[in-house]
């Protein structure tokens, strides 16, 4: 029998795929939104103000939790206090409205490989500690907001999460104008590791999540093989058949987008997904150029 569902932030790029694919299994789906006009089976939600209709958890086995604000963007603090309140807010308004339900459904909450924060001496897994940094904070912070729901005895996961690689939006769509122009090129020194995973397999491994009921606590949703920014940039190239041969200078990325451009795109980030692993999980595209094939 397919789970009744509850979605938050089902408007991004890593919601609408999810709901997509759950519409089109089969699965009984909700969705929880900050709009006051609300079609079927949607339920009105505002975390900054504390206010979610409870009815919207009636009958639910699994929420899936999505929201946040926006993390590229130049980080001011107006902007960093929105980062941080749109995720800890929602994630504890959804957590404690869940303790106080009858059927106690499972919370499977996003969360970032940033967690870890920079990593220069080499590759992480869920067994290592949290990071330095704003984004490391950030992570915490979102995670711990969720501990209502796991006092109460619900299944709690966290989608520890990497580059999602997709044409339809987030870094790669950002990049493809100018690959596709010819001007693409490392960024720094093109050392730095970067930990992806496609957006095909990013919904699988939440709908393998979703149907997992033993599967808690944290797991990088990110691909088995993390690659060197200078990797990444001659594989997307190839992939198109543009040069690449326009480097970023780090100077130049901390110029135009500050901490966010050194958090992001020139931290070392390589993480392995040894619970995904563990579990059994099978990636459909494992390999950068098979993904990125795939995905142009």
């Amino acid at each position: 029998m397919k789970k009744n569902i509850l979605i938050t932030g089902s408007s991004g790029l890593i919601g609408t795929a999810i709901l997509k694919y759950l519409v089109e299994e089969g699965y009984e789906v909700s969705l929880l939104k900050r709009s006051k006009v609300l079609g079927a089976n949607e339920f009105f939600w505002d975390p900054s103000r504390g206010e979610i209709d409870e009815f919207a958890l009636n009958g639910i086995d699994v929420v899936v939790h999505l929201a946040g604000e926006p993390i590229a963007q130049r980080w001011s603090s107006a902007a960093k206090n929105r980062i941080v309140n749109s995720r800890v807010n929602g994630t504890r308004l959804l957590a404690e409205t869940l303790a106080r339900s009858q059927t106690l459904p499972s919370l499977i909450c996003a969360s970032g490989t940033n967690y870890y924060g920079d990593q220069p001496e080499g590759v992480v897994d869920e067994s290592s500690p949290s990071g330095l940094g704003f984004l490391a904070e950030v992570c915490r912070q979102w995670e711990n907001a969720a501990y209502p729901a796991i006092e109460a005895g619900a299944r709690v996961v966290f989608m520890r999460t990497g580059i999602v690689l997709s044409g339809h939006g987030g870094a790669l769509a950002k990049m493809l104008p100018f690959f596709r122009a010819g001007l693409g090129g490392r960024i720094g020194d093109g050392q730095q590791l970067m930990s992806w995973i496609s957006l095909t397999d990013l919904v699988k491994a939440y709908i393998f999540v979703l149907e997992d009921g033993a599967v808690s606590g944290a797991l990088n949703a990110v691909a088995p093989d993390p690659v060197t920014n200078t990797s990444f940039t001659k594989i997307l190239g190839n992939a198109l058949g543009r040069p690449t041969i326009f480097p970023i200078p780090r100077i130049l990325l901390k110029v135009l987008y500050g901490e966010m451009g050194k958090e992001t795109a020139l931290a070392n980030l390589g993480v392995q997904p040894s619970r995904l692993e563990d579990l059994g999980f099978e990636w459909a595209q494992s390999d950068l150029r098979a993904a990125l094939r795939a995905i142009l």
